[in-house]
């Protein structure tokens, strides 16, 4: 006769960085504190709980009811701690300094507020690389909890028993989540969770959960089910009628020996490893998966996490960014700034999902916001230097005052990747480029009660069809452009609207901004083009190498390439110079006919910056940035146009319509003879006398 059922039952709670305090007090509201409530009543069901570092934080200052309760909890043996970074960053991709880092400041905040050091961890994302295990066991874990899929990928069968795993000797215990599990609970009435329960305890087997926390109420419709129509207290009283048997993860380490040694490849849950796809690949995936057997899935893996540092190059210039902030820290004693550093590893502003993760800019600007503070803090000698930041195989160069972090990429047209202003710890130009998604593609949506997040399928919102613009590159700031001649974009928006400086806050109108004055005519098409990247490119400035040199605080660079389309093109030299003068930057280009007869340009300067509606408006012939706290001018003046950059994202809620910033492209035409040179001054300047130096 086997003995009872166990059910092992682990909840992932986690609010990011930077997220809104709204969210986490609805979070508390709908979902944790009626969690914790409810098993408070059973002290005989036992389970595990992840709770990350900023929900820790938050709980203790302001969720006294949750606070105590778990603490008693824990102090019974009902509820064991996991523990792991403590910003929920993914382990793998920061630096092994910052791992161990980030797993003792989690190791030692739970001994110290609960009397307990965990003896697991909660892998964030659950994202796996087979060097993991000396890591951990370096830092004192014993265990952690893996999906099914990484098990399947390596042959093993039986997922309702745990394993061990080591790396150079250093052990590590694995217990598999049960995918089934996760799909049923809670999202279905006992009796069918019953059937699969009893057919793990036919064979003797664990029944392993290990899942996000927010299922229980946080989730679309889950607050109804769970609480309003009485799931939880159903299905824990269901596990007490039915004589299965709850424990926690540590218990079964003491009574039962592991299955087996096992060799698991880099992985992650299923639905993460699709997600990383791009959507091309995404559909031939899902006709292999569809076409092939069950059987065949250990051939069948999807993507792999770092691979969204390539599918959004902004996760990997965040992520890059990290690393170079973290190895000046690490040559430091200073314990704050390694605190703001971890704060910047949160994950959540690196991927893309059913959440919103990159899509969503305040995750984004927390994370450099962190970053940035943990750098202030640490000495740096001013001026240029250069380093291949992004490891791409070529140099950047980077400058660092008091008031300006800069990042310049002379391999893709001398553009300005990266423009920090430390008074406000934002990274100017963090704004991600619009990129096409495979649920961009309209799918049929079916029936919803009983699905779980990741099986919703929901139609798209009427309108978002005008929000399927796709950029050709990154959005980097001091992108050089030639366009006809004659055919600029004029200072009117494509209404017809003029001189106006207030941002509607319809969520799919345009946004323009006005108010520069033009000699040339009204703008046609070709304005509208280059918001849809549709427009018609006169060179290739924009994104060739330009050669470049340093002299004190101005770097240098140029280029020369033709002009116009056959062979009527034109010899023309770019050189533009970027300097920082204190509290001001200023970029100067001179542009030069290298051949005998005149020519008619048009000449742009793409600038995109992360600015939210309010923060941005028009002074007579100036734009103000950061709610006027930076000036952002032009000289010559001539024509101007701008439009909002908007994305639509997929989310747990449906789809989101998100703000992420302007792009601002002044533009000039000119006639330049044999020889001649036109000149351009763009100045962004810090306004704020009492800035910190």
């Amino acid at each position: 006769m086997n003995d009872p059922l166990v059910f092992l039952l682990a909840v992932h709670n986690h609010q990011p960085v930077g997220n809104f305090v709204s969210v986490f007090e609805r979070a508390f509201e709908d979902c944790y504190r009626p969690f914790l409530r409810e098993l408070r009543k059973h002290p005989d069901i036992k389970f595990a709980a992840h709770y990350s570092g900023p929900l820790l934080e938050y709980m203790r200052d302001k969720e006294g009811e949750c606070w105590e309760g778990l603490k008693e909890m824990v102090a019974r043996g009902q509820v064991e701690l996991l523990g792991g970074g403590f910003y929920e960053p993914i382990l793998s991709v920061i630096p092994e300094e910052d791992r161990l880092g980030q797993l003792g400041l989690m190791s030692r905040f739970l001994e110290a507020n609960f009397e307990t050091r965990p003896r697991g961890i909660w892998l964030t994302e659950r994202v796996w690389e087979p060097s993991l295990p000396r890591t951990l066991a370096q830092a004192g874990i014993e265990y952690t909890l893996l999906d099914e899929e990484h098990f399947h990928y390596a042959g093993v069968r039986d997922i309702h028993s745990y394993y061990i795993t080591e790396d150079q000797g250093y052990p590590l215990k694995l217990f598999p989540i049960d995918k089934k599990l996760r799909y049923l609970i809670p999202f279905h009435a006992a009796a069918d969770i019953e059937t699969y329960l009893r057919e793990i305890e036919a064979k003797n087997g664990l029944a392993i959960l290990g899942d996000d926390g927010e299922k229980f109420g946080l989730w679309p419709g889950t607050k109804a089910w769970v609480y309003g129509e009485g799931w939880l207290v159903r299905f824990l009283d269901f596990l007490k009628e039915k004589n299965i048997r709850t424990c926690t993860y540590a218990e079964i380490l003491e009574t039962r020996p592991p299955a087996g040694r096992v060799y698991l490849p880099p992985a992650s849950y299923e639905e993460m490893m699709e997600w990383v796809l791009e959507p091309r690949a995404a559909a031939v995936f899902k006709e292999l998966k569809t076409a092939n057997p069950p059987e065949a899935r250990r051939y069948l893996r999807g993507g792999f996490f770092r691979e969204f540092f390539l599918k959004y190059p902004e996760s990997n210039l965040l992520n890059k960014r990290m690393i170079l902030v973290s190895r000046q820290v690490n040559r430091t004693s200073d314990e704050e700034a390694k605190r703001e550093l971890y704060k910047g590893q949160c994950n959540d502003a690196t991927w893309h999902g059913v959440f919103g993760g990159i899509y969503f800019p305040h995750l984004r600007e927390a994370a450099y916001e962190h970053l940035l503070k943990a750098e202030r803090m640490i000495p740096a000698e001013s001026g240029w230097r250069n380093l291949d930041y992004d490891q791409d195989g070529r140099d950047e160069m980077l400058f660092r005052n008091s008031t300006f972090g800069l990042i310049v990429k002379p391999a893709f047209g001398g553009s300005l990747v990266e423009i920090d202003h430390y008074p406000s710890f934002r990274n100017l130009s963090d704004v991600l480029s619009r990129r096409q998604e495979s649920y961009h593609t309209p799918q049929r949506p079916g029936p919803e009660q009983g699905k779980s997040i990741h099986e919703l399928v929901r139609e798209l919102p009427p309108g978002s069809e005008r929000l399927f613009r796709y950029d050709r590159s990154p959005r980097f700031c001091a992108l050089d452009h030639f366009l006809p001649p004659d055919q600029g974009v004029g200072q009117r928006s494509r209404e017809g609207r003029q001189g106006r400086r207030d941002f509607p806050a319809g969520p799919l109108e345009e946004n323009p901004i006005q108010g520069f004055p033009s000699k040339s005519p009204p703008p046609d098409l070709s304005a509208e083009k280059f918001e849809n990247g549709d427009y018609e490119e006169w060179s290739d400035f924009a994104d060739r190498p330009y050669a470049h040199e340093t002299q004190g605080t101005i770097l240098r660079m140029g280029r020369e390439g033709r002009v116009g389309i056959g062979p009527e093109s034109l010899l023309v030299r770019v050189q533009k110079e970027i300097e920082v003068e204190d509290r001001d930057l200023i970029l100067r280009y001179r542009i030069k006919n290298l051949g005998d007869r005149p020519a008619r340009l048009c000449f742009a300067s793409e600038w995109n910056f992360y600015q939210r509606p309010e923060e941005i408006a028009l002074d007579p012939g100036r734009i103000r940035l950061c709610g006027g706290r930076l000036r952002f001018e032009i000289f010559p003046r001539q024509d101007l146009w701008s439009f909002p950059l908007r994305t639509l994202s997929q989310s747990e809620k449906g789809y989101d319509i998100i703000h992420q910033g302007f792009c601002l492209l002044p533009s000039w035409n000119f006639t330049l003879g044999g020889k001649e040179e036109f000149v351009i001054r763009i100045l962004l300047g810090d306004l704020d006398a009492a800035s910190p130096s």
